[in-house]
């Protein structure tokens, strides 16, 4: 064994604390070669730059999608709205998000399902009906295409 014994272990990015400065952590989220588990730490700090770097990522693990959606602010679920990768159980939850912003970015999400979106059709928000019924209007006149 190598005198210095950490030499000898792989290092994971759980066991490498993130940089103390926010820059460098917003760096580090955005990076297409983050790890999932940098990214589930990233995506609930401190900094809401970080915050919006790591939601925003694809490679963010699906659970700490689900609890940005369930604990983040509006501004950190708006920009979880727009990851691509999220999973339709959290598009579904962010469609109920108290904040028309939100609500207004899954209404845009490709994937959101045509439940959810028509649910959004009849928000209380006119922001949000006038982006969910043109999403649905253009899914429907595509479908109509093929």
């Amino acid at each position: 064994m190598h005198p210095d014994s950490t030499l000898d272990r792989a290092s994971s990015p759980v066991d490498t604390p993130p940089p103390a400065d926010p820059a460098l952590r917003a760096i580090a989220a955005a990076d297409a070669q983050a790890s999932p588990a940098l990214l589930a730490v990233l995506a609930s700090d401190l900094s809401p730059r970080v915050r919006y770097a790591a939601v925003r990522h694809p490679a963010l693990p699906p659970r700490a999608m689900l609890d940005a959606a369930r604990a983040g602010d509006a501004s950190t679920c708006e920009m979880l709205g727009a990851n691509p990768a999220v999973p339709a159980a959290v598009i579904r939850l962010l469609a109920s998000h108290v904040a028309a912003e939100v609500r207004a970015a899954v209404a845009r999400h490709p994937r959101i399902d045509l439940a959810t979106l028509e649910r959004l059709t009849t928000d209380g928000s006119a922001m949000v009906r006038a982006v969910a019924a043109a999403i649905l209007e253009r899914r429907i006149a595509g479908s109509a295409l093929a």
